[in-house]
């Protein structure tokens, strides 16, 4: 996970007043408890941020008597959440394919699209063609409309890259983008995509250059935290991503895996196998693979504006309880099967596919989102010790988080306990 200094995405500094600080006056203050196991709530509480992270939290009328010297935030009778943690994106690229997107709307098959050089393979041209300047700044600028939005913490994985050395320029360009905002980042190399077009007569030499060079390398210069894989008849098979996935666990690494999405083929068994940090996708996943990730407490990441886009089904919230797994919502943001760019509308489709209630659409957005990267220790709750990462919302209670659609707007977005100014989400930031 990277942390920087406080900056906006043109790479000035912003300021932030922090240090002491404490919300009250508010409508309640709801986060999940420290083992994510259920949301507890606040009426009328308040939050104390010092040096950066959760002091207190509790009561207002006992928090204000015992820090009275701490700088004092009205929030005016609003809801106060932790900030929000968008588990799956693939943020890093140029162009769009808003063209095969009507064309799926027609009802053409999306492997049929991928086939004609569509899909993945569309994107990676149009990547490698972009100048690494404006790719950086994209992402940057990307990165502050998911802040302006309440997340605090985002994944942004390669991917469109495909091949070894274009998939490491990738990495570069996103370690850079970083320095350039103030929030999170935990950057993921999704390796194993789409076969190159170099290596589709040769695919056990592009594992062998994964694993005995592109892995150790990531390990060595520190590019990603974790490696991912597309296990899809489309991509690769279960074997070939436990080929790279495994060398990857053995290097130190964590390991996520695109599990399902349009049959049934192993991943998430996979994925149980690896002990992945997650599974992602899981479309067709079955509750006797939902119950193996809950034995391997691996997370299982529900991506709604991919599958709404495809015309895939959602799993019912009664199956995912029954299996004991915890599940997160991201927005899966990309070109290609999600141009979604608001992680609490893709809860709000979430929770009415799926018939979720708004402390689980809260947890699967923060304290579940948090362990599916590996961070849950540092963010997705307010706890004591916790990153002071929070949310004051434009709204009263928990459950209108679900419920508005569009999604409720932040009034202010707290990083490592400063009050960050917000900004602008007017601008173009899409290419």
């Amino acid at each position: 996970m990277t942390v920087h200094p406080a900056r906006d995405a043109a790479g000035k500094v912003v300021a932030g007043r922090t240090a002491y600080l404490i919300i009250h006056n508010t409508s309640e203050v709801v986060t999940a408890d420290a083992g994510g196991t259920r949301v507890t709530r606040y009426p009328k509480g308040a939050v104390v941020f010092r040096d950066g992270r959760v002091q207190e939290i509790g009561p207002a009328s006992e928090l204000l008597r015992r820090h009275s010297e701490a700088r004092p935030l009205n929030a005016n009778g609003r809801l106060v959440t932790p900030g929000l943690v968008d588990a799956h994106t693939h943020m890093i690229f140029a162009g769009h394919r808003a063209m095969e997107h009507e064309r799926l709307q027609r009802g053409a098959d999306y492997s049929a699209i991928a086939s004609e050089g569509g899909g993945i393979r569309s994107t990676v041209r149009a990547t490698a063609a972009e100048r690494p300047e404006v790719l950086e700044k994209n992402l940057a600028n990307r990165l502050e409309r998911w802040r302006a939005s309440g997340c605090t913490t985002v994944e942004v994985k390669t991917g469109y890259g495909l091949t070894p050395s274009a998939e490491l320029r990738l990495l570069d360009l996103v370690r850079s983008a970083t320095h350039r905002v103030p929030l999170r980042v935990v950057r993921t190399a999704l390796l194993l995509h789409a076969v190159p077009d170099e290596y589709r007569e040769r695919r056990k030499q592009l594992l062998e250059v994964l694993v005995t060079e592109t892995l150790p390398d990531i390990r060595r210069r520190d590019l990603a935290s974790a490696i991912d894989a597309f296990c899809d008849a489309t991509a690769f098979s279960v074997e070939e991503c436990r080929t790279v996935l495994g060398a990857a666990k053995q290097l130190g690494l964590d390991v996520k895996l695109h599990a399902d999405q349009f049959e049934r083929n192993g991943g998430a068994r996979l994925a149980a196998e690896l002990g992945a940090r997650s599974a992602d996708h899981l479309e067709c996943a079955t509750d006797e693979d939902w119950r193996a990730l809950a034995a391997a407490d691996t997370v299982g990441v529900l991506l709604p504006a991919a599958a709404l886009t495809l015309r895939l089904p959602l799993p019912r919230a009664e199956m995912l309880r029954e299996s004991g797994a915890r599940f997160a919502i991201a927005t899966d943001f990309n070109p290609g099967t999600s141009a979604a760019q608001s992680l609490l509308e893709c809860a709000a489709i979430a929770a009415r596919m799926c018939g979720f209630t708004a402390e689980e659409t809260l947890l699967a957005v923060t304290w579940n989102a948090a362990k599916a990267l590996g961070v849950e220790g540092e963010v997705g709750h307010l706890n004591p010790g916790a990153s002071g990462d929070a949310v004051m919302w434009e709204c009263e209670t928990l459950e209108e988080l679900p419920y508005w659609m569009p999604a409720v707007r932040p009034d202010c977005v707290f990083v490592r306990g400063a009050d960050l100014a917000l900004p602008s989400v007017e601008r173009r930031v899409w290419p």
